[in-house]
C-alpha cells in the first residue's frame, strides 16, 4: 500500500476570477516626487496582473515618465472639479468602484465622492507638511498613511476615522557599468573624490540649506562634494528655495564643491556616483530616497524625522533634529567606513499592499458567510469544515475558499453535491494573490462575514489588513495551539505590512476555540468555544470479546505530529504480551510528509502484511471501525480531534495522550484511557489494559459513546455557528458552560511555558 497520497491529476476547484482588472489612482500631478514615485512604482510592478487608470490634475514642467501600459487622464488644470465630477460617475460603474486619491485636495476628492466613487485618502506627510486639516479627511472610505508616524500624527489631531499604515519599499535597481564614471564626469567632479549625495525636490522642508553648513564642516577634515539631484517643482513652486539654496552656496564660499544637476529621471540610477547619502528634512512622512538608498547598498546619514527608521538597517544613521553640524560630520565620516548586507526587507512587496488598498470597499449586511480555508486535502480540520458546511447549507447563504491546491477531490465533490460552491482563491501559491482575490469576492459578491479555518497567518493578516475599516465581520476558527504558533511566526511579515499580531486581534470579531484551552490575550471578551461534533455512525460497536489476534486501529493523516512511529513501537512492545497483536492504519501521508512515510515504512518492514497493516486513506472509516478492538490516537498541539471523535461515536476504547481538546473527549478511566505524553512505553501498558479485559472494554466504549452524543453532537456543533453567524452568541448560553478558557501569552515562549 502507498503510504504518500498519490500524486495524479485531480478535479481542482475553479481559480475565483476577477471581474475586471483595473484600478484607479488619482494624484495632483506627476512632478518628480516620492508620491509620485510610489504611484508608479505601484503601477509598473503589479502589471500585468493588474491595470491601472492614472488620473492626473495638473501637468508640471518636469515630470516622472508613465510607462505606456498605464491608462492616463490627464484634466490639463481646466474645469477640475466638473471633470472630477465626471470621473467620480465613471468609476461608480466599475466593478472596483473605488480610487486611492495621493495628494489630492479635499474639494477634488468631494469632486469624485459627489460622482459616486469610493475614495481612499493617501496621507504623505507628517503634519508640518499638511495643508489642510484632519477635518478635510471626512467622507474618505478609508485613509492610509505612509508611515506609523503619519498615523500617530493624524490619531493626535483627533482623527476618529479609520486609518492604516503602507509603507512602500522600492525595488532594488540594476546599474549601468559606468554610471559612477559617467556621472561624475557630468557633473565635473574627479572620478577618486568622495561624493555626498542628496536626491529631492528643493523645497523648504528638505532642509538643503544646512546641509550646505554640514558640508562646509565637513570640508575642515577632509576634501569632498555635495551632489543634490533635484530642483524647484516649477517656477511657481520651490523657486524661491532654489534662490535661497544658491545664495547660500555663494555665502559659505563652497561653489566649487557643490553640484546642482537639477532633477533626473529615475534619479536613483545616479546611487554609484556617491560615496554616502544625506538627508536633512525638516519633517518627512517616510522617505521613499532613504529606502532606495539602503536598498542599493549605499549609506544614508538622515534626519530622525516623521517615519524616518520605521524600515532601516545599519546603513542608515538618525540624527535628532537639535543635532550640531559636527555630530552630523562624524556621522557622514562613520557611514563611510559602513559594510552592510541587504536589508532582510529589501525584496519585501510591500507595493502589493496598495493593490488591496485599491480593491476593498463596504460590504452591505447580506447574511453571506465566506469560509477561507487551507485546502481539502483529508484531515480532520477540512472533515469538520465539510460537515458544518452541508448542514448549514440552505440555513444561510455559504460558500468555501481554499488557497491552495487539495491532494484530494472527496471533500470538493461532497460539498459540490450538496450544492456549496468552492473556488481556488488563486492558481498560484502568493499571500497576496490570494488575498487580493480573496478581497475582491468579498466585496464583489458581498460577503460580510468570513470564518477563517485553518488558514495561512500571511493570509489572515492581509485580509483583516485591507477590510479592517469596514464592517464584515472575521472569525477565526482556531484548533489552539498550532493557530498560535503560526501567526507567532510571522511577526516579521506583520512588521512588513504594518499590522501586527495585536492589531489582528483586536479588529477579529470573535476567536472560536475547539476546546476550552489557550486563546490570545488580545481575544478574551471575544472568545467562544465551540467543539466539533461527529454524526451518528451507522454501525455501533457491541461486540468487545477477547480475541487471539486483537486488532488496533489508526485514522488519520501519517505526519510527525501523529506520532505513527511511536504507535508503530509500542505495538511490538505488546506483541511481548500478546504474540499476535495487529496495528491497521487508515490513512496516508501528505507529499510534504514523503520523509516520514520513508521512516513510518521502514519501521514496519518486517511486519508488513502480518501484524501491521496499511489500509490508504479513507473517507469513511467510522463505518469500519467496530470490527476493530482499541483506537489510539496521539498528537501535539490537539485542538479537537476529529477522528477521536469518530472512534468515540462508534464505541471504541480508546487510547490517547494528554494534550490539547483530547482530555475533554476522553475522561481517564471514564471514556477512555490518557497516557501522558507520546512514550511507547506509557501506550503499551494502556493498549494492554484495553485488549486484555472485556469488562474494561466494554466500559470505556460504552461509556466514551454516550459522551459524544451528549457533548459532541453534529446538531450542537451546527447549531453554535448558526447562531455565531446570525450574530447571536450572546443569546447561547449552552456555550458559555463550555468556556473554561485560560488565557495566555501566546508566542512561541509563552504556549511553551502553558504546556509544560
Amino acid at each position: 500500500m502507498e503510504l504518500i497520497v498519490p500524486s495524479i491529476p485531480i478535479e481542482q476547484p475553479p481559480v475565483h476570477a476577477v471581474k475586471d482588472n483595473e484600478l484607479t489612482v488619482a494624484i495632483a500631478s506627476l512632478s518628480i516626487g516620492g508620491a509620485e514615485r510610489i504611484v508608479l512604482d505601484w503601477a509598473a510592478r503589479i502589471y500585468p496582473k493588474w491595470r491601472v487608470h492614472l488620473v492626473v490634475v495638473k501637468d508640471r514642467d518636469t515630470e516622472w515618465p508613465v510607462p505606456d501600459f498605464v491608462r492616463v487622464t490627464r484634466l490639463a488644470n481646466t474645469r477640475i472639479l466638473e471633470q472630477l465630477e465626471e470621473l467620480g460617475q465613471e468609476i461608480a460603474a466599475k466593478p472596483i468602484p473605488v480610487v486611492t486619491c495621493h495628494l489630492f485636495k479635499k474639494a477634488w476628492r468631494d469632486a469624485l465622492i459627489r460622482g459616486g466613487a469610493r475614495v481612499v485618502t493617501v496621507l504623505h506627510n507628517a503634519k508640518n507638511g499638511w495643508e489642510e486639516g484632519v477635518a478635510s479627511l471626512e467622507g474618505s472610505m478609508n485613509v492610509i498613511a505612509v508611515s506609523g508616524a503619519c498615523k500617530n500624527d493624524l490619531n493626535q489631531a483627533g482623527w476618529q476615522g479609520p486609518v492604516s499604515v503602507i509603507r512602500h519599499i522600492p525595488p532594488r535597481w540594476k546599474f549601468a557599468a559606468d554610471a559612477r564614471e559617467r556621472y561624475r564626469r557630468e557633473w565635473n567632479i574627479p572620478a577618486d573624490a568622495l561624493v555626498i549625495g542628496m536626491v529631492g525636490a528643493v523645497k523648504p522642508q528638505k532642509n538643503y540649506c544646512r546641509a550646505l553648513a554640514i558640508l562646509k564642516m565637513f570640508l575642515e577634515k577632509r576634501d569632498a562634494y555635495l551632489v543634490i539631484v533635484g530642483g524647484p517643482v516649477n517656477m511657481a513652486v520651490g523657486r524661491e528655495e532654489w534662490t535661497r539654496v544658491v545664495d547660500e552656496v555663494y555665502r559659505l564660499d563652497i561653489r566649487h564643491r557643490v553640484a546642482m544637476p537639477g532633477f533626473i529621471a529615475g534619479a536613483t540610477a545616479c546611487t554609484p556616483a556617491f560615496d554616502v547619502m544625506l538627508n536633512t528634512s525638516n519633517f518627512e512622512g517616510l522617505s521613499i530616497a532613504t529606502l532606495e538608498v539602503l536598498v542599493n547598498g549605499m549609506p544614508m546619514v538622515a534626519s530622525k524625522v516623521g517615519g524616518q527608521g520605521e524600515i532601516g538597517c545599519e546603513g542608515l544613521i538618525l540624527l535628532p533634529a537639535e543635532a550640531g553640524e559636527d555630530e552630523w560630520v562624524d556621522a557622514l565620516l562613520s557611514a563611510l567606513n559602513k559594510k552592510f548586507t541587504e536589508p532582510s526587507w529589501a525584496k519585501f512587496p510591500s507595493h502589493r499592499l496598495w493593490s488591496l488598498a485599491g480593491i476593498a470597499r463596504p460590504v452591505p449586511k447580506t447574511g453571506k458567510v465566506l469560509f477561507v480555508g487551507a485546502n481539502l486535502n483529508s484531515g480532520g480540520a477540512q472533515r469538520s469544515l465539510v460537515n458544518l458546511a452541508k448542514r448549514l447549507h440552505g440555513k444561510m447563504p455559504l460558500e468555501v475558499a481554499i488557497t491552495t491546491r487539495s491532494t484530494t477531490e472527496h471533500f470538493t465533490r461532497e460539498l459540490r453535491n450538496a450544492g456549496i460552491t468552492v473556488e481556488l482563491s488563486s492558481g498560484q501559491w502568493d499571500p497576496f494573490f490570494h488575498a487580493e482575490a480573496l478581497t475582491e469576492k468579498v466585496c464583489a459578491e458581498g460577503f460580510d462575514t468570513v470564518c477563517f479555518w485553518n488558514l495561512d497567518a500571511r493570509v489572515k493578516l492581509l485580509l483583516v489588513k485591507a477590510l479592517g475599516f469596514t464592517d464584515v465581520r472575521f472569525i477565526d476558527v482556531s484548533p489552539g495551539g498550532y493557530a498560535f504558533l503560526e501567526m507567532d511566526a510571522v511577526k516579521e511579515f506583520a512588521e512588513l505590512i504594518a499590522f501586527s499580531i495585536d492589531d489582528y486581534h483586536r479588529r477579529l470579531d470573535k476567536m472560536v476555540l475547539k476546546w476550552g484551552g489557550t486563546s490570545p490575550k488580545g481575544c478574551t471578551e471575544k472568545t467562544v468555544v465551540i467543539k466539533n461534533g461527529v454524526p451518528k455512525p451507522h454501525r455501533i460497536k457491541t461486540d468487545y470479546t477477547i480475541r487471539d489476534a486483537p486488532r488496533v486501529v489508526v485514522s488519520g493523516r501519517i505526519a510527525p505530529s501523529k506520532f505513527v512511529v511511536e504507535i508503530i513501537r509500542a505495538m511490538r512492545l505488546v506483541r511481548e504480551k500478546i504474540p499476535d497483536a495487529q496495528l491497521h492504519i487508515f490513512g496516508a501521508a501528505e507529499p510534504e510528509h514523503a520523509a516520514y512515510a520513508e521512516e513510518v515504512s521502514r519501521e514496519t518492514r518486517d511486519e508488513l502484511d502480518t501484524q501491521t497493516f496499511f489500509h490508504g486513506s479513507c473517507f469513511d472509516v467510522a463505518e469500519k471501525l467496530s470490527g476493530f478492538d482499541a483506537y489510539v490516537v496521539l498528537g501535539l498541539h490537539q485542538g479537537c480531534p476529529n477522528a477521536l471523535l469518530e472512534a468515540l461515536a462508534v464505541g471504541m476504547p480508546s487510547v490517547a495522550n494528554d494534550d490539547g481538546g483530547t482530555r475533554e473527549q476522553v475522561e481517564n478511566g471514564v471514556t477512555g484511557l490518557l497516557v501522558p505524553d507520546c512514550d511507547p512505553k506509557h501506550l503499551v501498558e494502556a493498549l494492554i489494559r484495553i485488549l486484555s479485559d472485556r469488562v474494561l472494554a466494554k466500559k470505556l466504549g460504552e461509556a466514551g459513546r454516550a459522551h459524544i452524543e451528549e457533548t459532541f453532537s453534529m446538531k450542537r456543533m451546527v447549531r453554535a455557528y448558526e447562531a455565531l453567524f446570525r450574530e447571536e452568541v450572546a443569546m447561547t448560553p449552552e456555550h458559555d458552560k463550555d468556556r473554561q478558557t485560560t488565557f495566555v501569552d501566546c508566542s512561541a515562549e509563552g504556549l511553551a511555558q502553558s504546556m509544560a
